[in-house]
């Protein structure tokens, strides 16, 4: 790689950390809106509704590539995909049938923090995971094990097949 594009992608990839932490700055703002404006549990009923449309439309994002909405391993990669493009470190382990996806580090979980409402970013993701995998397939479940926000060492969920009479939304 020649030192001009290398010094090209330094800048690509500082401009994309700087991306995150705007992308950020504006949920939490307006998170913050909500909440002056309609009070505290009227916020967190309309953050649950913002990560449950931004699951549907990741959900639907994946559909219209074209991918198989049957192969449970292709939609954990595409998670795991959509987590490290977010700043996430994140990994997918095979446990038998079904895939955790574990993610050892979040700058959703700092930021959360840093703007007042510590320990809220477990229900936004669960609401995401969720709606995402059954926008791509309700045959498919997402079971949160362990959560960073809750002093564990890492936050795993669980994808695996839904049995028949089993609630796809666990």
């Amino acid at each position: 790689m020649t030192e001009k594009r290398a010094d090209a992608v330094k800048q690509l990839e500082k401009d994309w950390r700087s991306m995150i932490f705007i992308a950020h700055d504006f949920f939490h703002r307006w998170r913050q809106v909500i909440e002056e404006k309609y009070g505290k549990e009227e916020a967190v009923a309309l953050v649950d509704r913002f990560w449950e449309l931004v699951g549907q439309g990741t959900g639907e994002s994946y559909l219209v590539r074209g991918r198989d909405n049957e192969n449970l391993e292709q939609i954990v990669k595409a998670m795991v995909r959509a987590s490290q493009v977010m700043g996430e470190t994140v990994r997918m382990v095979r446990e038998g049938e079904d895939y955790l996806l574990i993610h050892e580090a979040c700058p959703w979980l700092g930021s959360y923090q840093d703007y007042g409402a510590p320990g809220q970013c477990q229900a936004g993701c669960d609401r995401w995971f969720q709606t995402s995998v059954t926008t791509i397939s309700p045959n498919f479940s997402v079971a949160t094990e362990s959560c960073l926000a809750a002093g564990d060492s890492t936050c795993t969920r669980r994808y695996a097949k839904t049995h028949k009479g089993q609630d796809p939304v666990t």
